[in-house]
């Protein structure tokens, strides 16, 4: 008798995917970088406007033209939504302005404080990774400024540099600690969520997908992509007597079936076909891209080899399966109930004719 184990997980596992959790990181993301981009324009163009007189032509230049790149970045974004990209090159403008207010010193030597938030800022808009390496460059560019030799810039004093050096450190570890184990718990939420939706939608004796799948995940993904799915053409499988199997060989063997008709399933339609367990010993295989004259011709083999496939049992007792399919067509997703049903009752006649048929509109396939 063949062992009565789960088939292989199938590739329509792939299909389920858990945006909505990436997507409110994403909103955490941009809320953080615009937050930051919306309070730099405000103070660039305060300083701009209070200090134009006081300020070097070339410095109001500079501060007009970084307000501008910004703006680009946003339009950029509207059009793009490449958040990353606007991000990275917003925080090096904001990297480099901070390290030129360091070299002027700023108002009354208070340049050094507003470096302060570049870690937080960076690691919340940025991540990890990123976050660490563009707040260990300002941390160790701002130490060369400091330390290093003399090429015009403002001179600090001894503990004002060494309070600022331990301060900015300080915040980027804790920074670095936050991001980094905030990072980890939302992979690990993400894995958790992605384990109960597969296990929610997949069939716990075969490994199918269930019904759940199709209505609630499948028919939003073709909906969402109508070229790539579009005519759908749904087959209705139910096996032959399997009551009958049942009650003669016991329920075991009864499981033992239907894990082997999904094998054949995933072994005879091709990966691209949804091979899903509809209740009982009900089966859905729904074909991409295919009418129904071209899905008739799939399903009539299948039920050639079912018919010609036999399961031993227990005391090595030959069983044989038929099976007998429905098939109907749907040309828009909208359609995917009342092409269900339609294959349904093409079904219903299948069963009542003599089973081992594929019933379709435009004929049908019998036993040989």
């Amino acid at each position: 008798m063949s062992s009565k184990t789960k088939i292989n997980k199938p590739n329509w596992l792939s299909l389920i995917n858990i945006d909505s959790v990436y997507s409110f990181d994403r909103q955490r993301q941009a809320f953080s970088l615009f937050t930051m981009i919306t309070i730099a324009l405000v103070l660039i163009t305060y300083l701009v406007i209070i200090n134009h007189r006081i300020y070097e032509p070339i410095l109001t230049a500079s501060l007009v033209s970084v307000n501008l790149t910004i703006v680009g970045c946003i339009v950029y974004f509207i059009k793009t939504k490449q958040l990353n990209a606007i991000a990275l090159i917003t925080l090096m403008i904001v990297f480099v302005m901070c390290l030129a207010l360091v070299s002027t010193g700023g108002k009354e030597n208070t340049a050094l404080y507003w470096l302060m938030f570049y870690p937080v800022a960076v690691f919340a808009i940025l991540g990890v990774k990123l976050g660490a390496w563009l707040s260990s460059a300002m941390l160790l560019s701002c130490i060369v400024m400091l330390y290093g030799p003399d090429m015009g810039q403002v001179m600090y004093g001894e503990v004002e540099k060494t309070r600022f050096v331990a301060a900015f450190s300080l915040v980027l570890v804790f920074s670095f600690i936050g991001e980094y184990f905030r990072h980890r718990s939302h992979l690990a939420i993400a894995d958790i969520t992605l384990e109960q939706k597969q296990h929610a939608y997949t069939d716990q004796l075969t490994g199918a997908p269930n019904r759940r799948f199709i209505t609630s995940h499948f028919l939003k993904l073709a909906a969402s992509r109508p070229a790539h799915y579009l005519p759908l053409s749904i087959l209705l499988i139910d096996l032959d007597n399997f009551k009958q199997l049942n009650d003669t060989y016991g329920h075991d063997f009864g499981d033992t079936v239907l894990i082997e008709f999904t094998k054949l399933l995933e072994s005879q339609f091709s990966a691209t076909a949804l091979k899903a367990r509809y209740g009982g010993e009900e089966f859905v295989v729904i074909l991409p891209q295919m009418t129904t004259i071209e899905a008739s011709i799939l399903a009539n083999r299948f039920r050639e080899c079912v018919q010609h496939h036999v399961i031993l049992t227990d005391k090595q007792q030959r069983v044989s399966l038929t099976c007998s399919i429905g098939i109907a067509q749907a040309n828009h997703i909208d359609d995917y109930d009342s092409a269900l049903k339609q294959a349904d009752e093409y079904l219903y006649q299948a069963k009542s004719q003599g089973r081992n048929k594929v019933i379709f509109a435009h004929g049908e396939y019998v036993s040989q």
